[in-house]
């Protein structure tokens, strides 16, 4: 059956045939403040319903998902109950993302970093604007890479280069992700469109009921793992948002001044 995603006020969905588009839509960054993170943590239960063969995942703008907010995070620091609801809603993004059967296309056609990063990652295939930049810099912001980050960089690229990516924040282009196995694949974003239409057309042509099984086969093992590690990691993340660190990284992000880190 087909769903309505009328209730969704910052994801967009359109249907092509049997191909289900969702952009997210939180201007100017698409940046993954407490109402895009809530819609996430539920639209993949939503298209576990339809009767779409395709999605694509993407973002409105000049980006895919550039991170945090971080006006509203610097609230938060004076909310708990605010964040600890923010970070009960991380796992289910995890979660419905990886259960779902339907495949998961991400076009990334701008700067994914943080959730966005994450996101991308755990779709079953990502084709990337080759001159954006995909990061996970939850460190720089004090913070930890409670997202699901931890899980899905060293599956992908093993640990000797998450590590560096994770600890340091250190951002990497299209080009390099798809160099080192991160992504799929990096186009020029002139052709970001055409290659998506293409592989999303291959695979809603294709043999759907056994595409959707062999994704549930692959999936089987990262869902394990992130059964695991996905509430465990959102709870520590949910310890160094009260840190002081975490506030000093806001403040001297909005002041455009180096953070003064204390470690704690």
């Amino acid at each position: 059956m087909s769903i309505a995603y009328d209730k969704y006020r910052f994801i967009k969905a359109e249907r092509a045939g049997a191909v289900l588009t969702l952009t997210m839509d939180n201007p100017p960054m698409n940046a993954a403040a407490f109402d895009l993170h809530d819609e996430l943590s539920h639209i993949f239960y939503d298209v576990a319903q339809d009767d779409c063969s395709v999605v694509i995942l993407t973002g409105a703008g000049k980006a895919f998902s550039a991170g945090g907010d971080l006006h509203e995070m610097l609230g938060n620091t004076q909310d708990p109950s605010r964040q600890a609801a923010m970070m009960v809603r991380a796992p289910h993004i995890v979660h419905s993302l990886l259960a779902l059967d339907v495949p998961v296309i991400a076009r990334v056609n701008g700067h994914a970093m943080g959730l966005g990063a994450t996101i991308a990652l755990m779709s079953d295939v990502a084709i990337m604007n080759e001159d954006a930049k995909i990061g996970d810099p939850h460190v720089n912001v004090g913070l930890s890479a409670g997202d699901g980050g931890a899980i899905i960089w060293p599956l992908l690229i093993g640990y000797a280069r998450a590590r560096h990516h994770l600890l340091t924040g250190d951002p990497l282009t299209g080009r390099e992700a798809a160099e080192i196995g991160l992504i799929h694949r990096a186009v020029p974003l002139s052709e970001l469109d055409e290659a998506v239409e293409a592989y999303a057309a291959r695979l809603a042509n294709g043999a759907t009921f056994a595409i959707r099984a062999t994704k549930r086969s692959i999936n089987m093992a990262l869902r394990q793992q992130a059964a695991a590690l996905v509430d465990a990691h959102a709870g520590i993340e949910t310890l160094t948002l009260s840190s002081a660190d975490h506030r000093e990284a806001i403040e001297a992000f909005l002041a455009k001044r180096a953070p003064a880190f204390k470690g704690r």
